[in-house]
This record gives C-alpha cells, structure tokens and sequence, in this order.
C-alpha cells in the first residue's frame, strides 16, 4: 500500500533537494529554448522589426507598424483592471494595518514608465500609439501614456507579494510566486503580441514563440525586488517617508535590467549570429536566478534554498499592525 509509484520517487527526490529540481527546471528550458531558436527563422535583414540604420549601426523602430487601435484599447482596460484590482487589495490592508504603504505600492508601479521608455530603446521595443488620435507626451522618443497601463498592471503582484511577506510565507511559497509571475508575464505577453500591441525589434534572443524570454526574469525580478524592498524598509516608511515607494519601485526595475540585461542589450542592438545571440539570452537568465537569489539572501535575510526558511527573524518579521506600523489612526 505505501509503495511508490515509478514517477512519485524521482519527483519526491527533487523536492526535497531544491537546488537539483531548479537545475533540472533550467536545464530544461534552456533545452527548448535552444532547440525551438535554432529550428525557428532568424530576423531577415530590412524588414520593418530587423531594419539597421546605416549611420548609427543599430536596429530602427518600426514606426511604421500597424496601430490596432482597438486591441490597444483592450490591452489597456486589461491591465489597468489588474492594477485596480491591486490598489483594492492594498486599500484592504491599509485599513487594516493603518499604513499607507499597501496602497502606495501598487500605485508606484505605474512610474516604472518612466525607466521603460529607457529599457525601451535599450531591448528593442516599440509600442504603436495613435499620437494624432489620443493624448501623448515623448521621453527618449517614446510615448509614455500606454506604458503606464502596463505596468499598473503589476500592482497587484507587488501588493500580493507584499501580503505574503507580512504573513510570513516560506521561502518555497517565495520561489513558487516568482514562477507564477514569470508565468503570468508569459501569459500576457503571448496574448497581446499577437494582437499587436507592442512590438519587439532588432536581434532579440531566446525568441521561443512571440516573446523573447530574457525579458521574463527581467520583468517579474523587477517588481519582486521593489515589494521586497518596501517590506524592508517598512519600519521607516511611515508617514510622509511613504512616499518615497513612488520612487524606489521604478529605481528598482531599472537597477534589475541594469544587473542583468546587459548582454541582451548588446546582442538585440547587434547583428550576431544564432550561437553568439542565445548565449547572451542564456546569460541574462543565469544572472536574474542569480539575483533573485541576492534578493532572498540580502534584502529578505532568508536562505534561498532553505524552502521551508522564514527569515532569521521570524517573529519580528511579522508587522505588529497595533503598535509599531501605523501612519494614522
């Protein structure tokens, strides 16, 4: 009766030797995204989303694409949806914790358009906007209003994120979000890209389907590494210093493409080969684990691989929400 079956042993192994199941998940994708890369056509040289510009040697937007007004539209309702859905959350545990942080936090995830616009131009990515239409202001040549949408769309990462953290959730529950956000990353993108709502350009690597993958740990890194931070630095977010979140999150975002972009970034602005191209992808992944990994250990003072871990200060680390946390009465 208690016998295992033939696939409950290897995947019980894997359990509980944490280091082994995440070499094995990354092994695997690294498998697919190295086979399905290879077999798939590579960008053809002047098209509108492969066009290098004679003079500055590097990839033009394809400004000429087509803008499916409609789409955009539906792409905006969506993830402003999803961002209202995090400032309700957060609005539920501002009453309850008498702090303004979990409301401020999903709504800082709207300035991560700011740096957008930046990363933007640096990975090869363009948004169709009907300027002549709809209200819009440029930064680096960019239309910031669609992006704010987008990225309001993670507040309700952030503000879940941080809910876990208050509660003190394993570091195994920790990994298994962070899967869920790449996931949920993965989900939108492949949804509306299709739809053309935003078009990636130049020499991207790791192109499995419609999204290239390296911007996965970038993006869902960015927003874990902003809530951790906030939860951090709870105890000195009070009051008007809450504000300061606005900030920290876009800096956030910015600091993760900083740490782990940069061979993208050179390779979507370059003509490489397929071999030289995937490296770089592959790069950029190896340094988001490993930074998620930095942000476990340094910032939320936990051992990465520890699943069962909450911290070495597992009382302190749940909030006192009747003494020490309160911006207001």
């Amino acid at each position: 009766m208690n016998q295992k079956l033939w696939f409950q042993r290897p995947w019980q192994r894997l359990q509980s030797q944490p280091k082994t199941t995440i070499s094995v998940i990354s092994l695997l994708l690294t498998i697919i995204a190295l086979v399905v890369t290879f077999f798939r056509p590579g960008p053809v040289h002047g098209s509108p989303e492969f066009d290098m510009d004679p003079n500055f040697g590097i990839p033009r937007p394809p400004i000429n694409s087509p803008i499916p007004t409609t789409n955009i539209i539906i792409e905006q309702a969506v993830m402003y949806t999803s961002g209202l859905i995090g400032v309700a959350l957060g609005t539920i545990d501002a009453y309850r914790t008498k702090t303004l942080l979990p409301l401020l936090l999903p709504i800082s995830g709207a300035f991560i358009a700011f740096p957008e616009l930046m990363l933007d131009v640096l990975g090869g990515l363009y948004h169709p906007w009907p300027t002549t239409t709809y209200p819009s202001f440029h930064l680096l040549g960019r239309e910031i209003v669609p992006w704010v949408s987008v990225w309001f769309g993670y507040g309700a990462f952030m503000q879940t994120l941080l809910r876990l953290l208050h509660n003190n959730a394993s570091t195994k529950n920790l990994w298994l979000f962070w899967g869920l956000m790449v996931l949920g990353d993965l989900v939108i993108e492949e949804i509306f890209l299709p739809m053309g709502a935003w078009v990636y350009c130049g020499n991207q690597p790791l192109r499995v389907w419609s999204l290239p993958w390296w911007w996965l740990p970038c993006n869902s890194i960015g927003v874990f590494l902003a809530a951790a931070v906030a939860f951090r630095a709870r105890g000195y977010l009070r009051g008007w210093k809450v504000l300061f979140v606005v900030f920290s999150t876009p800096i956030s975002v910015a600091g993760t493409y900083g740490a782990i972009a940069l061979p993208c970034w050179f390779a979507v602005n370059g003509d490489f080969g397929w071999f030289v191209t995937q490296m770089c992808g592959l790069l950029t992944m190896a340094l988001g684990l490993l930074l998620f990994c930095v942000i476990l250990e340094v910032v939320l003072e936990r051992n990465a691989f520890e699943m069962d871990g909450r911290g070495i200060d597992e009382v302190t680390q749940v909030v006192d929400e009747e003494e020490n946390y309160h911006d207001y009465e």
